[in-house]
């Protein structure tokens, strides 16, 4: 194998090996009907980690998270959260609220999301399966 051969070889083998993990929550709808995600954003939390952010020396800037609501399909996934090289957090989110038609179904605070998505990765990611 020549130089040039080796070098790519290298440069390729360097490059997949410090490729960071993506860690991906998925919010699963195994029910008949439509539900309704509501997410509330925690400004608080926001605005603490932008000061940090400013007081390190980095820039700060782009849209403001507002809270947000998302209808996911009978049978459907939604992609809820993905991280680079980290566990999911759900740092900016102070709680999320899940309905089926009118009706509360899951209720949950910031300091319980890791719990509520199944903690050990698959394949597809971090999931929270609605039945």
């Amino acid at each position: 194998m020549d130089f040039g051969k080796k070098t790519i070889l290298i440069f390729l083998l360097l490059l997949l090996i410090s490729c960071d993990k993506t860690s991906t929550s998925y919010i699963i709808n195994n029910t008949k009907n439509e539900i309704t995600v509501k997410v509330k954003i925690d400004q608080v939390a926001i605005e603490k980690l932008d000061k940090e952010y400013i007081e390190k020396g980095y820039l700060v800037g782009g849209e403001a998270l507002d809270d947000y609501e998302v209808k996911i399909d009978s049978s459907e996934t939604y992609i809820f959260d993905i991280k680079k090289g980290i566990k999911p957090d759900y740092y900016p989110i102070k709680e999320i609220e899940i309905y089926s038609g009118d009706t509360l179904i899951l209720k949950c605070r910031k300091d319980q999301m890791q719990k509520l998505f199944t903690s050990e990765q698959n394949k597809e990611g971090y999931n929270l399966v609605i039945n």
